[in-house]
């Protein structure tokens, strides 16, 4: 599996800021984000995806595992199949394997069946782009359908294609909610009921493209193994599938300088040597 870091982690701070932190944390790989204002990492209406490949090499970073799509909330948010398709497209200028998006917060007014049905129309012509262009459109979960592993198969059942997959995040399903951006602005969402994030995980790891490892207590992310997602359980799951993609670390980006370099540097610590006792365990039985 590929460690890396969302610069998420560093949203308050410049790009450059963020990828210089990561790297001193020790990854090799990382992840960015496209949604002002709340990660603008990202423009691609205006930043340049080989001005950004050359900002990454002279990092040393090995890759970028995932772009999050602005207008990434696909129900809500009148522009998410105009900017999901330029997301692809920049991510495949910038040699990005994969785009996440979410399903989004219906409206109140709005029936389950008309949101779902939205969602199906926006999404078919999204991965038009993304099978063009060979680039994977990872549903994280985000939204109404997308926080249970039934809704998360619904939505993997609108298209056959290989480039429709998961982008699996671990504090989402456990406490079913996450950040929506839209229009500008950024809000807490809640949806549905709380997950076991390990069952859930069994049940949808065949359409699983990419992971945020993220582990909270109560509304506030921690050092990955120290709250209350049972991270050693999913990365069991993740290694015993064979699973063989990015897993990224992922925060709220609320910590700051020396807290923020320490918890994305004991997180590596804890992968790291989790996966070693994991690959240990697999082979002495």
């Amino acid at each position: 599996m590929k460690i890396g870091c969302g610069t998420v982690c560093f949203r308050k701070y410049s790009l450059e800021e963020a990828l210089r932190m990561i790297k001193k944390g020790g990854y090799e790989y990382i992840e960015i984000q496209a949604t002002a204002p709340f990660c603008p990492h990202i423009d691609v209406d205006k930043d340049s995806p080989e001005d950004f490949k050359k900002l990454v090499k002279s990092f040393g970073f090995r890759g970028v595992t995932a772009l999050w799509s602005s207008h990434g909330a696909i129900i809500s948010d009148s522009l998410s199949v105009e900017y999901g398709k330029k997301c692809i497209k920049w991510a495949k200028e910038a040699n990005i394997p994969v785009v996440n998006m979410g399903d989004g917060f219906k409206l109140e007014e709005m029936s389950k069946e008309n949101a779902f049905e939205i969602l199906r129309e926006r999404l078919l012509q999204i991965l038009e782009i993304a099978e063009k262009n060979q680039i994977y459109l990872a549903i994280e979960p985000h939204g109404t359908f997308s926080l249970t592993p039934e809704g998360l198969s619904s939505i993997m059942s609108i298209s056959t294609t290989k480039w429709l997959g998961i982008n699996y995040d671990t504090a989402n399903i456990h406490r079913a909610t996450y950040i929506e951006t839209k229009n500008g602005t950024y809000e807490w969402k809640v949806a549905g009921k709380k997950q076991d994030e390990v069952a859930a995980l069994k049940e949808v790891i065949r359409k699983v493209v990419h992971v945020h490892v993220k582990d909270v207590k109560g509304s506030s992310s921690v050092t990955l193994g120290t709250g209350e997602v049972n991270m050693k359980g999913c990365l069991k799951v993740l290694k015993e599938e064979g699973y063989e993609g990015a897993i990224s670390l992922e925060t709220e980006g609320e910590e700051e300088g020396e807290a923020a370099q320490e918890l994305i540097e004991d997180s590596k610590t804890f992968l790291v040597a989790t996966l070693e006792n994991l690959e240990n365990n697999r082979t002495t039985t």
